[in-house]
Parts: C-alpha cells; sequence; structure tokens
C-alpha cells in the first residue's frame, strides 16, 4: 500500500506520512506539484522524506512544465533521497499523440494519451533514466491512457516502458463497463506472468473504485491510497483502512466463521 501524499505543504505531508506509517502503509507517493512554490525546493523536499521510515516515491505532474526542469526536479528528489520517481512516458515530447502516427505496436492503434513513440524523446529519456540509475533511483514510467487496452495492447505498452529503462510500470486505463474491469484483472494476470518486472494496472472513473483496493489480488503489485481525504485527494483512491479490511475480509481466517 502506497499512501499518495496530496498536500500543500511540508508539515501536512510529515502528518501524512506518520498516520500512514501508523495505518500500514508501505510506502509513499509524494506530488510535489501540489505543494506551494515556496515549498517545492530540494531542502524542503529533503525534510519531508528523513521524516518516513518507508520509501518514499517522487512524481510532479504538471504537462506544461519545461521538460528540464522536470528532469532536475527528478535528480533533485532522489538526491535528497527519494527512492524512485515517476516519469510520464510523454516526457520530452509536445506532441505524443503525433508520434503514434503510423507505428506498427500493438498499442499504437488505440491512441493511447501520454505515450510518446518520438525517437529523440525516447532517447532523452533513456539518457535521463540512467543518471537517475547512477544516483540510486528506481524508475517508474507512467501513462494515463485515458481509454481500454485489450491484453495484448498492455502488454506491449507495458514492454515498452520496461525496454526504456523502467523498474516498474504504471498503466492507467479507464473502463466503462463491467466487462472492461475483468479484462483489466485478466490483464494483470498476463502482465504477472510476462513482464518480467512489478507493475501497477489499473482504471480510473467511476469503476477505478472497485479496482484500485483490488487489482493487487490479480498480480498489480502497488495500492495507490490516501490516510485520509482532504480537498486535494484522489477519492477514486481508496483509504488505506479500506483496503485492509478488504484484505481481512478475504484472506483472513477465523475460528468464528463456518
Amino acid at each position: 500500500m502506497i499512501s499518495s501524499l496530496r498536500v500543500r505543504t511540508p508539515e501536512e505531508a510529515i502528518f501524512d506520512i506518520q498516520d500512514s506509517e501508523r495505518q500500514g502503509a508501505d510506502g509513499f507517493l509524494l506530488h510535489i506539484e501540489l505543494l506551494d512554490k515556496q515549498y517545492q525546493s530540494a531542502e524542503v523536499i529533503s525534510s519531508i522524506i528523513a521524516s518516513a521510515n518507508r520509501p518514499l516515491m517522487a512524481l510532479d505532474y504538471l504537462p506544461e512544465e519545461d521538460p528540464e526542469v522536470l528532469s532536475s526536479v527528478f535528480l533533485n528528489a532522489v538526491s535528497a533521497g527519494a527512492a524512485a520517481v515517476d516519469l510520464p512516458m510523454y516526457l520530452f515530447d509536445k506532441a505524443p499523440l503525433k508520434s503514434l502516427e503510423g507505428r506498427t505496436e500493438a498499442f499504437a492503434c488505440a491512441l493511447p494519451a501520454e505515450v510518446s513513440m518520438d525517437r529523440e524523446a525516447k532517447e532523452r529519456q533513456k539518457e535521463l533514466i540512467s543518471k537517475l540509475h547512477e544516483a540510486g533511483g528506481e524508475i517508474l514510467i507512467s501513462a494515463h491512457v485515458g481509454k481500454m487496452l485489450s491484453q495484448a495492447q498492455a502488454l506491449a505498452l507495458a514492454e515498452e516502458m520496461r525496454d526504456r529503462g523502467a523498474d516498474i510500470a504504471k498503466i492507467i486505463v479507464r473502463a466503462g463497463s463491467a466487462d472492461d474491469v475483468a479484462e483489466i484483472y485478466q490483464t494483470c494476470c498476463l502482465l504477472k506472468k510476462s513482464l518480467g518486472i512489478p507493475f501497477l494496472y489499473q482504471t480510473s472513473g467511476t469503476y477505478g473504485k472497485l479496482v484500485r483496493p483490488t487489482a493487487w489480488m490479480f498480480g498489480s503489485r502497488y495500492v495507490l491510497c490516501h490516510n485520509r481525504y482532504s480537498q486535494v485527494s484522489n477519492r477514486e483512491k481508496p483509504l488505506i483502512a479500506d483496503v485492509l479490511r478488504i484484505k481481512e475480509e478475504l484472506f483472513c481466517e477465523s475460528s468464528d466463521r463456518s
């Protein structure tokens, strides 16, 4: 369980870290872009990371951010002690959808959002990933594709992430039906069998409230949670307490139950 830190101040971040650890979180995901500007310095981020007893991953979801600035944010975060960073698959490409034109990869015909196949962007991503690895950080490559993918498309996309140097692959699709949910679970089973690296495969939207706290049963390694809900929380993410209750109800044996 990874507690998502969507806060504006370091005090809130540290409170949520300590509270999440008490509740059983295994790690943290810090949204740097949501911190007030004066708190986005390496010094403040270092103080937040230092307060945690579990690994922390940093991300900065600002599409308009200068890619070079974003690269520095990632490198500074790792230097400050972040265990990993979330690197968007479109980084260094201002028109990623255009890069999919004429491509033969299984996922390309689905026109997934946040996916760049531009040669220069890919090479620059690999260079940055190499620097981050040298600095001691792990890399999660992410894409919020905005639509459903078939099992074959999802596997091909996750393999592309892996081949760029990702230690973890993260794909967020958008389910529109219960049939899509079943397909997501089947895809998780396929990725677990075939990908060879940890992955997070989930859906946004209404069905995310079902998939997010349960996809781990089918092989998706991480559950992104909140310790509490606030004005800037993503309420599609479950509470840590709710995930623990699901695990307890489904998998904890009790002599009181027939």
